[in-house]
C-alpha cells in the first residue's frame, strides 16, 4: 500500500444516518472510503443543530466532512429505487432510523442484501433494535448517566459532573465503524455480508470508561462496583498542584521517582520517612505531609519550569493547559494535529486532523461536508460496478487465521489486542519479568489480577527477552508468520531495539505495525510520559472537565479516558489495514496519538473555539442551547437524574410530564433562547417535581412522556439493568483463581453472522511459552530449556516451581 493511498480506498459506504451515528461514516471516510451521505429533501436535522456560525451548523460540518452528498426522498417510489441503486454496488450501508422504519417503506435490509449479498448493513440506533429501552429518547447526558460514568465524574463531595463535549457518542461511533469493518473483512473472505444491530448505549457502556472493563490506577486495584458512592477522593493518585501560572498534574509511581522528587525539594525533613518510598505510604501521608510540602515548593515556579525539570529527573509531570493554549502550541503545530480549512461554505475554521496516521499520511480532514444534494446528479449517474463473487468456507469469527504479536501494556495497549482476540485473532502477548506490564503488578501468585484479566482475556502469553540478540531473532521468526504487531512504547523504543518498521517489513512485507503513544511519535512533547491523566491535563481536557463555579474543581480523577477510546480507534485501524492489505498485499505502519483521540472527539468544540475564542471552557451540567436541561437531584443517597430538552416539542412534552402544561404556552418560554434566559425558574419547576422520585422513577416517567432522561446509575446497577440483560451485554469470564465468573462486557454489535465473543481467560505470565515455541517456531523442549536457562525465554511460575 502506497503511503499516498488510504486503507479503505475503493470501499463504498452509503451513509443514511444523522446525529451521533454520522460520525461512524466520517471515521470510514477519513480512512479513505467513498462515503455518500443520503439526505431527505429538507436535509438531515443536524444541518440545523447548534452550535452554528454564520448560519452553518458546526456539528454538521465536523460530522459529515470528507463525504459526498445526495438527496433521496425515500417516501417516493423513485427515491426508494434510487436508494436501492446506491446499495446495489455498496460495501457498507449505515442507517440510523427508528427500528423497522425502512422495512415498512419497502427498502429494508433483507431486500438490500438479497440484491447485493455481499452488503454489510449496520442499523445504528440509540438503544438498539430490541430491549426494554428500544424506544427511549437519548441524549449525550442520558448515555453518560445510564452508563455509570456520570457517578464517577466530578470533584470529591460534589454532585456528578458531565464530561465536556460529546465524548460518549463520539467513542461509540468509532466502535460502530470497527464493527462494520469487521463484517466487511469477513464478507471479503466469505462472499456473504451481514446485518448489524448497533446500540449506541451498549457501546457507551463498553467503550467510554467501562464499569466492567480494564481500569487504571485511579481505582487503586478495586473493581469499580466496589468503589463507594459520592466521588471518593482519589486525588492523591494523580494530584493537581497549583503554581505561579496555573496548575500541573503529576504521578509518582516508583520509589526511584519519589527519591528524585525528594532530592529536588531539598530533602525536607518532614518527608524523610523511608515509608514514603512505597506507594501505600505516600497515600497514607498525602494530605497531612506530602501535599502541603509540594504545594509550597511549586508555589514560586511556572508550569514550564516544573515540567522541564521533572522531565530531566524522570518524574511524570504535565501542565494543565487550556484549549486556546493547545491550539497555539508548538507540539500540535509540529504534528499537524489540526488543520485550518473551509469546513462549510464561507466558514474557515481549525479542525482536528484525524485519529490515525497510515505511513506518512494522516487519515484526517480532506474536504468540507457537502451542501444539500451537492453530488446527487454525479453519484446517481455513476455506472454500476459488478461485485466479484467469492464463496469461501471460513471460520465464523472474522479474524480467524490472523496472528497478532501484542507488545502493548497497561490499558490502551491491552484493550487494542483484546478487541482483536474477541474476534478470533490469535493474540500473543510478549512480556518478560524484568520489564513487567504495570497492569500485572496486582497479580497474586498463580492468580491473574482482576483488571488484567478483563483487558487481556483470550490472549496467550510468551515470556521473551527482546533486549537479547537471541530474543530479537525469535521475535523476527514470529513476525515472519504473523500479521500484526501492536505496541504502545515510548516513541523510539522499537528503533532502539533494532525492531523498526523497516526492519520488520524486511522480514515480512505484509506486516502491519501499530504504534500507539501518548503525544505522538513526533513533535516536541513526543517523549513525555504517557499516563492517561497527564495526557488529559496536557491537552486541555482536565481544564474543561471542571465544576465551573470553582477554579480547582477538577472532576476527572476517577476516569481512564482516553485509553479505551484510543484503543478502539487503534483496533479499527488494524481492521482497515487488513482490508487495505487484501488489495495491495503489503503491510502498513499505523500510528496513533492518544491526545489526538481527544481532539477528534471534541472536533466541533475546537472548530467553534477557533471561530469564537473563549467558547471552549468548563460548562458544567446545564445544557447550553436549551432549557431546562441538566442534572437534577432525586431522593436517596447520591441519587440524580439527567433531563435533556432540545426544541419546542421536547419542552412541551416535559411540561406535561411535570404537571405544568401551561408553561409551554407562555411567551417567555417560546424559544430555546427564551428558555435559556429563564433557566433558573424552569430548573426550579423540574426540581420540585423530581425531588421526591428515585432516579429510575423519574427516568421512566419522563421517557414515557417523550423526554430524553437517564438515571445516574452506579456501576453495580449495571448488573441488574434490564436492557443490558435483554441484549446480553454482560457475560461471565471463567478466570482461574476466582470463585465466581467475572462480569465482562461483550460487543461491539449484535451480528447476524458473527457470534458474540467467546470469553476465554487471560493468561498467567509466560503460560504459553512452550506451546508457542513448539507450534510456531518448531522448537524442541531441549531448545526451549536452553533458552530459558540463558534468559532469552521465560516460563510460567508453575513450571519454575
Amino acid at each position: 500500500m502506497s503511503d499516498n493511498v488510504l486503507p479503505l480506498d475503493g470501499v463504498r459506504v452509503i451513509d443514511f444516518t444523522d446525529g451521533p451515528a454520522g460520525y461512524a461514516g466520517r471515521f470510514l471516510a477519513d480512512l479513505g472510503a467513498d462515503v455518500v451521505l443520503v439526505e431527505p429533501t429538507e436535509g438531515v436535522a443536524s444541518r440545523r443543530a447548534q452550535p452554528q456560525h454564520n448560519g452553518k451548523s458546526l456539528r454538521f460540518a465536523t460530522t459529515h466532512a470528507n463525504k459526498r452528498g445526495v438527496v433521496v426522498d425515500v417516501t417516493t417510489v423513485e427515491g426508494r429505487a434510487n436508494l436501492l441503486q446506491l446499495t446495489d454496488t455498496a460495501d457498507i450501508f449505515l442507517e440510523s432510523h427508528p427500528a423497522g422504519h425502512l422495512t415498512e417503506l419497502g427498502v429494508g435490509q433483507q431486500l438490500m442484501r438479497e440484491r447485493n449479498p455481499r452488503l454489510v448493513v449496520a442499523s445504528v440506533t440509540d438503544f438498539g433494535q430490541t430491549g426494554p429501552y428500544r424506544d427511549y429518547r437519548a441524549s449525550e447526558a442520558a448515555f453518560v448517566a445510564l452508563s455509570s460514568l456520570l457517578t464517577r465524574s466530578g470533584a470529591p463531595g460534589r454532585e456528578p459532573l458531565m464530561p465536556p463535549g460529546e465524548l460518549a457518542t463520539q467513542t461509540a461511533a468509532v466502535d460502530v465503524a470497527f464493527a462494520a469493518m469487521l463484517a466487511l473483512f469477513k464478507a471479503q473472505r466469505s462472499g456473504r455480508g451481514d446485518y448489524l444491530d448497533c446500540s449506541l448505549f451498549d457501546l457507551v457502556v463498553q467503550d467510554l470508561d467501562p464499569g466492567f472493563g480494564m481500569a487504571g490506577t485511579a481505582t487503586m486495584g478495586q473493581p469499580l462496583y466496589n468503589m463507594p458512592p459520592g466521588r471518593p477522593d482519589v486525588r492523591m493518585m494523580y494530584p493537581i498542584i497549583p503554581c505561579v501560572d496555573g496548575y500541573v498534574r503529576m504521578f509518582i509511581a516508583s520509589a526511584k521517582q519519589w527519591r528524585a522528587l525528594f532530592n529536588w525539594m531539598g530533602e525536607p525533613e518532614e518527608l524523610a520517612d523511608p515509608a514514603l518510598e512505597q506507594l501505600i505510604g505516600r497515600f497514607m501521608n498525602w494530605s497531612a505531609k506530602i501535599q502541603p510540602a509540594i504545594v509550597s515548593f511549586f508555589a514560586d515556579k511556572t508550569r514550564d519550569e516544573i515540567v522541564s525539570r521533572a522531565a530531566e529527573l524522570g518524574i511524570a509531570v504535565g501542565p494543565l493547559n487550556t484549549a486556546s493554549e493547545i491550539l497555539a502550541s508548538d507540539h500540535v503545530r509540529e504534528r499537524q494535529s489540526f488543520t485550518r480549512a473551509e469546513i462549510a461554505p464561507g466558514v474557515e475554521a481549525v479542525i482536528p486532523n484525524g485519529y490515525l496516521e497510515f505511513g506518512d499520511r494522516r487519515t484526517g480532514f480532506r474536504y468540507r461536508a457537502p451542501e444539500l444534494g451537492e453530488h446527487t446528479e454525479a453519484v446517481l449517474a455513476e455506472a454500476s460496478q459488478s461485485q466479484p463473487s467469492v464463496t469461501a468456507d471460513i471460520d465464523a469469527r472474522p479474524l480467524a487465521g490472523i496472528r497478532v504479536l501484542d507488545l502493548g501494556v497497561i490499558v490502551v495497549g491491552a484493550e487494542t489486542g483484546r478487541a482483536l482476540a474477541d474476534q478470533g485473532a490469535d493474540v500473543i502477548k510478549l512480556e518478560n519479568r524484568a520489564f513487567i506490564d504495570g497492569a500485572r503488578q496486582a497479580d497474586a501468585p498463580n492468580k491473574v489480577s482482576y483488571s488484567f484479566s478483563l483487558g487481556n482475556r483470550g490472549k496467550r502469553s510468551l515470556g521473551l527477552n527482546l533486549r537479547s540478540q537471541a530474543g530479537k531473532e525469535l521475535f523476527g521468526r514470529l513476525v515472519a508468520c504473523s500479521d500484526v504487531v501492536l505496541t504502545n512504547f515510548k516513541p523510539g523504543t522499537l528503533e532502539s531495539l533494532g525492531l523498526s518498521f523497516d526492519e520488520l517489513k524486511a522480514i515480512n512485507p505484509r506486516i502491519i505495525l501499530v504504534e500507539s503513544s501518548a503525544m505522538g511519535s513526533t513533535g516536541s512533547w513526543s517523549k513525555r510520559m504517557g499516563y492517561g491523566p497527564l495526557v488529559r491535563a496536557t491537552v486541555g481536557l482536565t481544564a474543561l472537565w471542571r465544576h465551573p463555579d470553582k477554579p480547582d474543581g477538577f472532576g476527572d480523577d476517577q476516569t481512564v479516558y482516553p485509553d479505551h477510546a484510543a484503543a478502539r480507534a487503534g483496533a479499527a485501524g488494524v481492521i482497515a489495514a487488513l482490508i487495505g492489505r487484501k488489495r495491495s498485499d503489503v503491510g502498513q505502519r499505523l500510528r496513533l496519538a492518544q491526545m489526538e483521540t481527544v481532539f477528534c472527539q471534541l472536533a466541533t468544540e475546537y472548530a467553534r473555539e477557533s471561530l469564537e475564542s473563549g467558547t471552549l471552557v468548563a460548562k458544567g451540567n446545564s445544557g447550553e442551547f436549551d432549557a431546562p436541561s441538566g442534572l437534577y437531584e432525586c431522593v436517596g443517597e447520591d441519587s440524580y437524574c439527567v433531563v435533556t430538552v432540545n426544541g419546542d416539542a421536547d419542552f412541551a412534552n416535559l411540561t406535561k410530564v411535570i404537571g405544568q402544561p401551561e408553561l409551554a404556552g407562555q411567551p417567555e418560554y417560546a424559544t430555546a433562547a427564551d428558555r435559556v434566559a429563564h433557566r433558573d425558574e424552569l430548573d426550579a419547576a423540574v426540581n420540585k417535581w423530581i425531588s421526591p422520585l428515585t432516579p429510575r422513577e423519574a427516568q421512566e416517567r419522563l421517557q414515557a412522556g417523550g423526554v430524553a432522561a437517564g438515571a445516574a446509575v452506579h456501576v453495580k446497577d449495571l448488573l441488574t439493568d434490564p436492557h443490558l440483560a435483554a441484549r446480553r451485554q454482560l457475560g461471565g469470564l471463567l478466570q482461574p483463581g476466582y470463585d465466581q465468573p467475572l462480569e465482562a462486557l461483550m460487543g461491539p454489535a449484535q451480528f447476524e453472522n458473527i457470534p458474540e465473543p467467546e470469553l476465554r481467560p487471560a493468561p498467567m505470565m509466560a503460560a504459553d511459552t512452550r506451546d508457542i515455541c513448539r507450534e510456531l517456531l518448531g522448537m524442541s523442549d531441549s531448545e526451549i530449556d536452553e533458552l530459558v536457562a540463558n534468559g532469552t525465554l521465560e516460563l510460567a511460575n508453575t513450571e519454575n516451581q
